[in-house]
C-alpha cells in the first residue's frame, strides 16, 4: 500500500494534532520536571513542595467532608443537681414504684437513657412543684413521655400507670403544703 499523505499526519510528531494531545496527557511524576533550570537537588526540593501543597489540600478537602458528613449530637442543657433534697427523692420513689420488673428487661443503654430521663422529669415535676399553680396535665404528660420509653408495654397501662403516679406527686405536693401552714 502506497504511504498517503494522511498516513503521514497521522504519524507525523510534528503534527498539532500530536502536540495538544501530548500537553493533555498525564505522566508520571519521574518524567515530569520544574519549568525552570535548576539543579537537580532544588528540582526534588521544588517536586517535594508541590507533593506537601497537593497533599494539604487533599487533607483540607477530606476534613470539609468529613464536616459535611458527621452527624452533630445534641447537647443536653439539663442540671440535675447533686444533691437532692426531701421531696425529690419522694418523688424519684413514686416514679420508679412498680417499674423494678420493666427497667431489669432493658438493655445497659436503654436503662442508662431511661434513668437519666426519669431523673430529668423528677427535676421538672420538682420544679413543677414549687409554682402556685400545678398543672396537672402537665405533670402527666411527662410521666407519661417518660414511661413510654419502656418497649413492649400496651399504651393504655401506660396512661394508667401516669394517672396513679400523677395522683400520688399530687397528694405529695398537698402534704408539703400542709406541713408548711402548720410548722
Amino acid at each position: 500500500m502506497p504511504d498517503s499523505d494522511l498516513d503521514k499526519k497521522i504519524i507525523n510528531p510534528d503534527d498539532e494534532i500530536f502536540h495538544v494531545q501530548e500537553q493533555n496527557s498525564f505522566s508520571s511524576p519521574e518524567q515530569q520536571s520544574p519549568s525552570f533550570d535548576t539543579s537537580p537537588e532544588q528540582a526534588e526540593l521544588g517536586y517535594e513542595q508541590q507533593q506537601d501543597q497537593q497533599m494539604k489540600s487533599i487533607d483540607s478537602t477530606l476534613e470539609e467532608v468529613k464536616k459535611s458528613l458527621s452527624i452533630p449530637q445534641k447537647t443536653k442543657n439539663s442540671k440535675i443537681p447533686q444533691v437532692r433534697d426531701e421531696i425529690t427523692k419522694q418523688i424519684e420513689q413514686i416514679m420508679e414504684e412498680g417499674l423494678a420488673d420493666a427497667f431489669k428487661e432493658l438493655s445497659v443503654v436503654e436503662q442508662q437513657q431511661f434513668k437519666m430521663k426519669g431523673e430529668e422529669v423528677a427535676l421538672e415535676l420538682r420544679v413543677q412543684m414549687t409554682k402556685t399553680k400545678v398543672k396537672m396535665k402537665k405533670i402527666f404528660q411527662l410521666l407519661f413521655d417518660w414511661l413510654r420509653l419502656l418497649p413492649g408495654i400496651n399504651k393504655l397501662y401506660l396512661r394508667q400507670e401516669a394517672k396513679i403516679k400523677t395522683d400520688k406527686i399530687m397528694n405529695l405536693r398537698r402534704l408539703h403544703e400542709l406541713e408548711k401552714l402548720y410548722s
